[in-house]
């Protein structure tokens, strides 16, 4: 499109020569034809050497010359940019794909759509505007609320429920059998998962069913890539868990916390309101509300674990004085 539209689509300023702009580029790979989002001063030169056209703030000094785009806030306008760009995956088409198959008793939207060799089992719900990629399973009274879209190969269990406007990564499972055993023989799992509107799962995350109720997942969390979540697990609103993490049995996460990667969280741990717990913890017991932890096994009041690593690192420099003390000749 041309670099005035562009403007013009994020509410900016055209400047120098108007252009066609084919796609985005990052500073240090763009050439003319494209379009460079200087989100950080650092990279405008690099940006201005590139021939490519540019997206910057009113701050940003530019040649005359240089085909740009002014706007008052970069940040602000990049998810803008970016959905100009999006190029949606041709499975994301209204319509039942030939090789699917559909259970008598399931029920799709007629502006949804199904993919290539998906299974939807009997009783099966579809909302509107969803979209179902190839090669997914849809267990029997499973169901998807409109407008939320599933990556290829993902599988619901039974009666497992997705709210609306839901992202559901490629591979992820949802509804499959938690590790529980008694007697060292496994528990039946009588229970669900409930996904709450605009829930977004990475890929090939794992959401196990509950022994009794619901393992729920509260509206607007983000969970990344790899994330094994337990039976019984409740999670809150605004959550944000970035990937690879493993969350326990029957954890409790409150609205508004915020989870770094590789966390593990023992089961029947409860996490309060907007706290936060940095990445690479292990998290043995419960969390207080708005406190921030860290490190490794177990974590810990994030203050705490600072003075601990600098009180090494002043034994460690110490370690010379001590020697030489203990060393010398009585």
């Amino acid at each position: 499109m041309l670099l005035s539209e562009i403007a013009r689509r994020v509410g900016g300023r055209l400047e120098g020569p108007d252009s066609e702009i084919s796609s985005l580029a990052a500073p240090e790979q763009a050439r003319p034809g494209q379009l460079v989002v200087v989100r950080e001063a650092r990279f405008l030169q690099v940006a201005l050497e590139s021939g490519a056209a540019l997206l910057l703030d009113e701050t940003s000094v530019c040649p005359p010359e240089v085909s740009r785009v002014r706007v008052p806030s970069v940040q602000k306008v990049w998810p803008l940019v970016l959905a100009l760009f999006d190029m949606p995956e041709n499975w994301a088409r209204p319509g039942v794909h030939p090789t699917a198959t559909i259970e008598a008793g399931a029920v799709v939207d007629p502006t949804a759509s199904i993919g290539a060799y998906v299974l939807l089992c009997r009783g099966a719900r579809v909302g509107a505007g969803a979209v179902v990629a190839p090669y997914c399973y849809i267990g029997e009274e499973a169901e998807i609320g409109p407008r939320t879209v599933l990556e290829p190969r993902v599988t619901l269990y039974p009666r497992t429920r997705l709210g609306a406007r839901c992202h559901i990564g490629a591979g992820t499972v949802l509804g499959m059998m938690g590790f529980g055993f008694q007697d060292n023989r496994r528990l039946p799992h009588t229970g669900r998962v409930v996904l709450e509107d605009e829930v977004e799962l990475g890929a090939n995350c794992v959401v196990q069913r509950s022994v009794v109720g619901e393992t729920r997942i509260g509206a607007r969390s983000k969970i990344g890539d790899l994330t094994d979540i337990g039976h019984n697990v409740q999670i809150g609103r605004d959550v944000v868990i970035v990937g690879s993490s493993g969350i326990g049995g029957s954890v409790v996460i409150e609205d508004g916390v915020l989870i770094g990667g590789w966390v593990v969280i023992a089961d029947h741990v409860r996490i309060g309101r907007g706290a936060r717990l940095a990445g690479g913890s292990a998290l043995t017991k419960d969390l207080p509300p708005g406190e921030t932890w860290a490190s490794a096994i177990p974590a810990r009041p994030a203050r705490k674990h600072w003075r601990r690593l600098a009180l090494l690192d002043w034994l460690l420099s110490m370690e010379g004085v001590l020697r030489r003390l203990l060393n010398r000749p009585r």
